[in-house]
């Protein structure tokens, strides 16, 4: 991408096909800066076919959500024009194309390709338009303008129904969740203002780095330090969990910097990957203080609050929770989310400091309500009575919001989308 940068020439146009990460990932950065401030980024399109073709017949296997022919990663295509000098500022749209079927022959890519060019050139900013070819929806357009992007996460390009990244962008920016008329206003911040991160899996348990050796082992017996390693669906699925393996120090390590490490154990968790359809849980509350090892990472609060851990997991257990982390996660395969630390810092989530001392109280007592309560895998969101409880009840004891039609309304349309549905 760089190289291509710096030999095209003015007005000269890219197009190419990158990892789906490359629109959020961290380390993509400052290739989405180059792209913003040297091109006018004319198209990014992303495929959320949850089709999977098996290796035959000499063929290669292939996922449906890339576009190379034996890709198993989620993949994006962006095409871009060279500024020429003197137009850097002028205005220009975006736009961001989420296929719901990607074609399977020529014919089919050239009917798209010409129903996409056949849009409208000047869609408002934030307008939708779906792609019709034939008797096909293949998917839909949003346009946003330039000026609009950056270094952050290009998260148009995650949901194929552009209506969920709307109301992501607006709850996760303006902390404004609007359903028809009514508008529920919510305290939105950084995760990372509020809560200080747990360590990196390479400074725990990495051979050469690691100042840790780990035991796969839920035996309270064993020696060691408790600690939570792994993300197993079938036995992560309530709200309060125990520990899954014990840390013991490694020899020849700093005796300081082990203390050091264990002093940032936490109780609250964030799962660092998540398979939408058979995992249940995006974060979890352990009964007592520990570090998460590589599938969770480990809160801490800035400035201990009484309840705000409770607030924040059951948050992030909710419909909207749900909805801001995959818009502002990476997708490296469809159906899957990964929020490494470098996106965890800055996810957008409730502001639990920000609630009163009565709501985190609230929060409290509907924790130790449900905690011990199975939930089922986001794939079924909608007709989980336990989930459903707990976005009702949140919403009204601790926000105090009665939004059970629009609760309903993001459920429903969460369970139609791929990312929560497809299991790879």
């Amino acid at each position: 991408m760089v190289l291509a940068s710096e030999k095209l020439r003015p007005g000269g146009r890219l197009a190419f096909v990158l990892p789906a990460t490359a629109l959020t990932g961290s380390r993509w950065r400052r290739i989405r800066e180059l792209l913003v401030a040297g091109f006018f980024v004319d198209w990014v399109v992303v495929s959320h076919d949850p089709r999977n073709r098996h290796a035959r017949g000499g063929l290669p296997g292939r996922r449906f959500v890339s576009f190379s022919e034996s890709t198993r990663i989620a993949e994006a295509l962006i095409v871009a024009t060279k500024k020429r000098p003197g137009r850097a500022r002028q205005p220009s749209q975006t736009r961001f194309v989420n296929l719901r079927r990607n074609p399977d022959e020529p014919i089919e890519s050239m009917a798209l390709t010409k129903a996409l060019l056949s849009v409208s050139p000047s869609l408002p900013d934030g307008g939708r338009s779906e792609v019709i070819a034939g008797d096909v929806l293949w998917g839909e357009i949003q346009a946003v303008d330039q000026a609009d992007l950056g270094g952050e996460p290009w998260s148009l390009a995650t949901f194929v129904q552009g209506r969920l990244a709307q109301l992501a962008r607006a709850l996760g920016e303006r902390g404004v969740w609007r359903e028809g008329r009514r508008d529920f206003r919510l305290p939105v911040a950084k995760l990372g203002a509020g809560w200080a991160l747990g360590p990196y899996e390479m400074q725990i348990k990495n051979p050469a780095q690691g100042l840790f050796d780990i035991a796969d082992t839920d035996d309270p017996t064993r020696n060691g330090h408790p600690a939570l390693w792994h993300h197993r669906s079938e036995r992560i699925r309530t709200l309060g969990v125990s520990a899954n393996a014990r840390l013991t120090e490694r020899r020849g390590k700093s005796a300081s910097d082990q203390a050091a490490m264990l002093a940032r154990a936490g109780r609250l968790h964030i799962a660092r990957e998540v398979g939408h359809a058979p995992q249940r849980l995006a974060a979890v509350l352990s009964d007592q203080e520990m570090l998460g090892v590589r599938s969770w990472i480990t809160l801490k609060q800035r400035k201990p609050l009484r309840g705000a851990d409770e607030a924040l997991c059951l948050w992030l257990n909710t419909g909207p929770g749900l909805l801001l982390r995959i818009m502002h996660a990476n997708r490296p395969y469809l159906g899957r989310s990964s929020l490494p630390h470098e996106l965890a810092r800055t996810l957008p989530v409730l502001d639990v400091a920000a609630l009163s001392e009565a709501q985190r109280a609230a929060a409290r007592e509907l924790f130790e309500d449900l905690k011990h309560r199975p939930l089922e895998g986001f794939a079924r969101l909608a007709s989980d009575r336990a989930r459903r409880e707990l976005e009702h009840r949140f919403f009204k004891e601790v926000l105090g919001y009665s939004a059970s039609a629009e609760l309903e309304m993001l459920a429903q349309m969460l369970n139609r989308e791929p990312a929560l549905t497809t299991r790879h």
